[in-house]
């Protein structure tokens, strides 16, 4: 993963955010930003390990600014002509150097809870519960989410015993299973085709674009539709489609 906040690159219209995918290789999510310079565009680079953005995670901007920044204009020419048309050579850098970040993480889900030898519970929350890769971010949502049903189960049953966390877990567990699994989907190197025919129909059916927008607020109806490629598949149908 790299994500850096960048200025020369004008914004596409209609302003929004942007997602370019290249199979084989990560995605491309641009964000327009308001930062400390005014305006500014968020390119996030996601990295299919042994794909062509691989480098740019590990690439040193400190070392070799300039080479950088070719580094990325490169990888933006070639799989991301949309982005790359819109940028300015002359105005085209990161912000700051402060305004990057590089790494990579491993999805996934662990215990709810563990019981103390005194007997006392101790509950996992946010990303010591469920690491999920910020492709679609849903990280802070589904910490969010798992604190707002801690703080409801602790309203419903006051009782902090292994009973309580079993609840929780159960109260919960449907959300946060969703928001990994339609995150690790996302992630695929070579995505199923119910997932590419979902994206094209977005591409020409407003009502489908909407409906997959509004979904980042219920990754669990995100996940009722690509769960299987018979979800999707009834889904589009049920839009007119395929």
């Amino acid at each position: 993963m790299c994500v850096g906040l960048y200025d020369g690159i004008a914004p596409a219209e209609p302003r929004g955010v942007t997602l370019s995918i290249a199979p084989g290789h990560g995605e491309l999510i641009e964000i327009p930003m308001l930062s400390f310079t005014g305006q500014v565009s968020a390119l996030l680079f996601e990295a299919v390990p042994g794909g062509a953005f691989e480098a740019i995670a590990a690439c040193s901007y400190d070392a070799d600014p300039a080479a950088f920044h070719r580094l990325v204009l490169e990888i933006l020419r070639e799989h991301h002509p949309s982005v790359h048309e819109r940028v300015d050579p002359a105005r085209f850098g990161l912000t700051r150097p402060l305004d990057l970040l590089q790494g990579a993480i491993t999805p996934g889900i662990r215990e709810d809870f563990a019981m103390l030898p005194s007997g006392r519970p101790v509950i996992a929350a946010g990303d010591a519960h469920a690491v999920v890769d910020p492709v679609v971010g849903q990280g802070a949502n589904c910490a969010s989410y798992s604190a707002w049903e801690l703080g409801r189960q602790i309203l419903d049953d006051p009782h902090f015993d292994e009973r309580f966390c079993r609840k929780l877990a159960a109260r919960r567990r449907n959300l946060v299973r969703a928001t990994t699994d339609w995150t690790n989907l996302m992630l695929s190197s070579s995505p199923p085709q119910h997932l590419q025919d979902l994206l094209g129909a977005m591409a020409t059916t407003p009502a489908v674009a909407d409906e997959f927008t509004e979904n980042f607020n219920h990754p669990d109806r995100q996940w009722d539709i690509l769960a299987t490629p018979e979800r999707t598949r009834a889904y589009l149908a049920g839009h007119g489609l395929g």
